[in-house]
């Protein structure tokens, strides 16, 4: 008994000291108010949330993604159609006008990917921006019931060298479970005496 007591702490304390070595100190984890995800140790990560929606920013050089999720829990499929429009849709379509305005020609097409492990739907618009292709990748998902909506923007030659960076950022998103009410207890019925 004492012999399995002892193998059982060593290979506790083999798995604690494995476990540390194995993190990777080129990769910083975001983690806040249900939402995390891993991003390289090097770029510059800036929070613009506010009470309704999470908003982050990662940056490296002219490379920006953003990780959109609003706050509200998406429990319909009304709710899920809303916020599609409102965080993906429009985004997206303001993005282009921007550069309709600029006298630019943007070309879009439909996109997908993967997010936190699952299917995204997503937009592509592209244009010539100082000299260079490119423009804006944008993604959804609904992932325990929120909406994340990911994109980045970059030159099509960028995208290619940070591909690691966004794929780490895009597969480590995770969203935690909605609550669960808690049941209320009721009161056990009072025998006579």
């Amino acid at each position: 008994m004492r012999l399995l007591r002892i193998l059982i702490f060593a290979t506790a304390s083999l798995l604690v000291v494995v476990s540390a070595f194995a993190q990777d100190p080129n990769v910083k984890q975001f983690a806040k108010d249900g939402l995390s995800f891993d991003y390289p140790a090097n770029w510059q990560i800036a929070d613009k949330s506010s009470g309704q929606m999470q908003f982050l920013e990662l940056a490296q050089g002219d490379v920006v993604i953003r990780i959109r999720t609003p706050r509200e829990w998406l429990k319909t499929p009304e709710k899920e159609a809303h916020a599609q429009k409102l965080f993906q849709d429009q985004y997206v379509d303001e993005f282009a006008n921007q550069l309709e305005q600029a006298g630019m020609h943007p070309k879009r097409s439909i996109v997908t990917t993967q997010i936190g492990g699952g299917d995204a739907a997503g937009a592509r618009v592209r244009a010539v921006l100082d000299g260079q292709p490119g423009g804006l990748d944008s993604y959804f998902r609904i992932i325990s019931y929120r909406l994340v909506n990911l994109s980045i923007f970059t030159s099509d030659r960028d995208l290619v060298k940070i591909a690691p960076a966004w794929d780490l950022i895009r597969n480590s998103i995770k969203i935690e479970p909605a609550p669960q009410p808690k049941a209320t207890p009721q009161p056990s019925p009072k025998g006579k005496p």
